[in-house]
């Protein structure tokens, strides 16, 4: 794994040019001059707490709590900084907060095939440091189920269809629009019909088979190309298979260049030290496995190797990789292609995407659709060097970009003509408004309002709730207990059965467990092959059918039910939940795409949907409110009440920043004779202003 060799993120950090400036800023100022755009207008440097807000937003997905703060102010401020994306970079919150940027461009969706094992798939990847072309080369060429290579649910979630296929894996790896050629010659474009058929085909002989044993669909390779010319609609007299064909022009070096030397120097390292570690640890389960050196004996076969010879025998005689996991030679050899290091669209997509999600804006836009020309070609170039020499590292790519001036750099004042901040804009000199990610937003209220646990003691909040609930007319007696009341542990009572939480209920965001996920299926799926035969397999099958025709309709009323809850809810973080989520949650309505399509952004469009959702929401309600166990709660009652502390507290949690001497003073006419109720009201505001949902 390349978790076991790789490099500390820390030592990975942008190269620093004699002046202070990065090797990013050099270029990105000699691509300037070499611009005919206008004047060009710089941004004044972020302050320290606007960059920690900033760098701790992009890296984990959240505004910084005020501990947090307290430990930034306390590092050595000319090493402030460095120390600051150290801690984040080697912090869990990266791998939540990345795996939206991938859920977002390989469009993983959960209520699709293999969806959360794909996504649980891509949040482990991002933990392991492994390489974007490691990762690009097995969802391309992944066969199986998702229950044993969740990478396959890249292709499941387009039903593996060639054409799909085609434009997915042009416009996802390689920037490109190339969809349109499915249907005739691109009108703006140089790709020709043919090539895109000549694309499709490396998906030609890519199968699904729906499995009768678990009604599992796996993705195999058959013998037959589906992928045939002329197109159909043509009505030929004949078709022919299509020979697949790589349409993409690869660079070809006379003199090998210097990164290319770096990456083929650090993939030989990580394979020696690789290597190291498969063979000391398997000498070591050899020698556990046989009761130590003695069990060793000359012409003694271990018992734990004979047991294993015999698996793997019964294992051949199901040919379950023959029947249901074939490997695809066409699609390993397209993925040679889109992820080897000659290929510059592979490298240039993903730093293009990398500095958009972190700048605002790409090289070229859109960022899925590169047309042969970017607006910074020698920092692109830079870029796309550094990339690949250092093993196509996202984490070193996101803080390459992450220690420039350029990303330093605050937006401009709104006194600036209009088009001098558009010039300085697109020329990185100055910063470019961003709001919050949908995910981010909703977690970063949670966290400045403490509702990651319960802030209120139990039975603090009782209040009635009434449901309607669906009651059958004609159930069983068995039935009527199964569907309207549940044993309680213990005393073997019946007691209301509870209402089944809500997964897409802001107050009951529930938590995908990516651990259990990504673990494998291929044990039970053997063991169940070996103990069941076809035979049983077919009548259980057809048990099932007859079950279901044989059903009665039931008939049902409505009843209206009072019920008594507690209201003390605790949030947890939406970057774990059920992707997309449905069109009126919080995170859709702010803009998470549903990724059905290809070219689907985030829309950050402001709405009125939107500034209502956070006036009138549960989440902003529940975090404005003081609860007793709440740090603030202190220093707003009792002998310790503080009311200029606890103002300066919340402007810190919401804001990453102290208050100026006319807010404070604003906030004390506002708290007034009632601390706990003015302070509900200030954190509302503060939560519901511009400052808060966007980046400095």
């Amino acid at each position: 794994m390349r978790g076991v060799v790789a490099i500390g993120v820390a030592c990975l950090g942008a190269v620093v040019a004699a002046d202070g400036a990065t090797v990013v800023d050099r270029q990105l100022v000699a691509d300037n001059q070499a611009r005919e755009d206008g004047r060009i207008i710089p941004g004044q440097p972020l302050g320290d707490l606007a960059y920690l807000r900033k760098a701790t937003i992009d890296v984990i997905g959240r505004i910084p709590t005020f501990p947090e703060i307290e430990q930034y102010q306390k590092w050595p401020k000319a090493k402030r900084r460095e120390l600051l994306l150290d801690h984040l970079f080697k912090g869990k919150g990266l791998a939540d907060r990345w795996t939206i940027f991938y859920a977002d461009l390989l469009r993983i969706r959960s209520r699709a095939e293999g969806g959360n094992r794909l996504l649980a798939y891509v949040h482990q990847s991002i933990e392991q440091n492994r390489p974007w072309d490691e990762m690009a080369r097995e969802l391309i060429a992944a066969s199986g189920s998702s229950g044993n290579t969740p990478s396959v649910g890249f292709l499941l979630s387009d039903e593996s269809d060639p054409m799909t296929m085609a434009g997915a894996t042009a416009q996802v790896f390689l920037g490109v629009r190339m969809a349109c050629a499915q249907c005739h010659n691109h009108p703006f474009d140089k790709w020709r019909q043919k090539q895109f058929y000549e694309l499709a085909s490396f998906f030609g002989k890519t199968k699904q088979i729906e499995s009768r044993l678990s009604s599992k669909t796996y993705v195999t390779e058959g013998e037959e190309m589906k992928v045939l010319w002329p197109p159909e609609r043509r009505k030929p007299k004949e078709r022919f298979p299509v020979v697949p064909k790589f349409p993409f022009p690869v660079e070809d070096f006379s003199v090998k260049p210097d990164y290319l030397k770096r990456l083929e120097a650090l993939r030989a390292g990580e394979a020696l030290a690789l290597n190291k570690h498969k063979e000391s640890e398997a000498l070591d389960a050899l020698i556990d496995s046989s009761g130590g050196k003695k069990g060793l004996g000359i012409g003694v076969e271990p018992v734990a190797l004979s047991v294993s010879k015999e698996s793997r025998e019964d294992i051949r005689k199901l040919d379950v990789k023959g029947d249901l996991y074939r490997k695809s030679e066409l699609r390993r050899q397209l993925a040679d292609h889109v992820a080897g290091p000659q290929n510059r669209y592979f490298a240039r997509n993903m730093v293009n995407r990398v500095w958009a999600e972190l700048m605002g804006r790409g090289f070229y836009h859109p960022i899925d659709d590169y047309q042969g020309e970017v607006t910074h070609p020698k920092t692109v170039d830079y870029l796309c060097d550094e990339f690949v020499a250092n093993g196509y590292d996202l984490a070193h790519l996101i803080r390459v970009v992450m220690e420039t001036d350029a990303y330093a750099k605050s937006t401009l004042n709104a006194d600036v003509e209009l088009e001098d901040i558009d010039i300085s804009r697109s020329a990185f000199a100055s910063g470019t408004k961003r709001r919050m990610l949908s995910e981010v937003l909703y977690d970063s209220v949670v966290v400045a309002g403490h509702l990651q646990d319960h802030k209120w003691p139990k039975g603090a909040n009782i209040r009635e709730v009434e449901r309607r609930v669906r009651v059958p007319l004609d159930t069983e007696p068995e039935d009527k207990i199964e569907l309207e009341s549940e044993p309680e542990s213990g005393d073997g009572k019946m007691v209301p059965k509870k209402p089944k939480a809500n997964p897409y209920n802001l107050e009951e965001v529930i938590s995908l467990d990516f651990d259990q996920l990504v673990k494998s299926d291929l044990d039970r799926d053997i063991g169940m092959m070996k103990a069941k035969s076809d035979q049983e397999i077919e009548a259980e099958r057809l048990a099932e059918m007859a079950r279901k025709k044989n059903s009665v309709r039931r008939r049902y009323t409505y009843e209206t039910v009072v019920d008594k809850v507690d209201d003390n809810p605790k949030f947890s973080s939406s970057m774990r939940m059920s992707t997309p989520a449905p069109p009126t949650h919080f995170l859709r309505v702010f803009g998470q795409p549903s990724r059905d399509g290809l070219g689907e952004f985030r829309d950050h469009t402001p709405s009125m949907r939107q500034a209502l959702m956070m006036l009138n929401g549960k989440a902003t309600h529940e975090a404005a409110r003081v609860g007793p166990y709440e740090p603030m709660h202190r220093l707003l009652t009792g002998k310790t009440k503080n009311l200029a502390k606890a103002i300066e507290l919340a402007y810190l949690e919401i804001l990453t920043r102290k208050p100026s001497a006319d807010e404070l003073a604003e906030a004390e006419a506002v708290l007034g004779q009632a601390p706990l109720e003015g302070m509900a009201d200030l954190r509302w505001a503060l939560l519901n202003s511009h400052e808060f949902r966007y980046l400095p």
